[in-house]
């Protein structure tokens, strides 16, 4: 299982590549408004200090969850992308925006969720998008 989770956690490092038009988790959070919502999401949980400059990322995509659309964003720690990494979903009509952060314990080899701004009743739509989203996963 740490294997398999390493292997896709090396996916979310960034190629030097810039994809066009799709931003990147860093610049997603130095926009004013996409920043101001990023900062509000993570504010509401104890999340370490890279998550606020939005860590190592990838571009974003686009996804659309029950007809609407949204941008899925995902970073990760510098330098150890395996053990820490937030993916988010952000609506550019509607505002809004979920997110999920994971931490990996290596030595219990276990991982833990941290889910932000989620319904529990309509969520499970966001919840697999973001999780896959977070293990690298950027088809969705």
């Amino acid at each position: 299982m740490k294997k398999i989770f390493i292997v896709a956690m090396m996916a979310l490092m960034p190629l030097s590549v810039r994809a066009e038009g799709n931003p990147y988790l860093f610049d997603f959070v130095q926009g004013k408004d996409t920043g101001k919502a990023y900062q509000s999401l993570i504010a509401k949980s104890n999340l370490p200090a890279w998550v606020k400059d939005g860590g190592t990322s990838t571009p974003a995509n686009e996804i659309t969850i029950r007809g609407s659309k949204y941008i899925a964003l995902s970073g990760c720690m510098p330098h150890n992308c395996p053990a820490q990494a937030i993916a988010i979903l952000y609506s550019p009509e509607k505002g809004d925006i979920h997110g999920v952060f994971s931490q990996y314990d290596f030595e219990a080899d276990a991982q833990k969720l941290t889910w932000m701004n989620l319904d529990p009743i309509d969520s499970d739509d966001m919840r697999n998008v973001l999780f896959s989203r977070l293990n690298g996963d950027v088809s969705n």
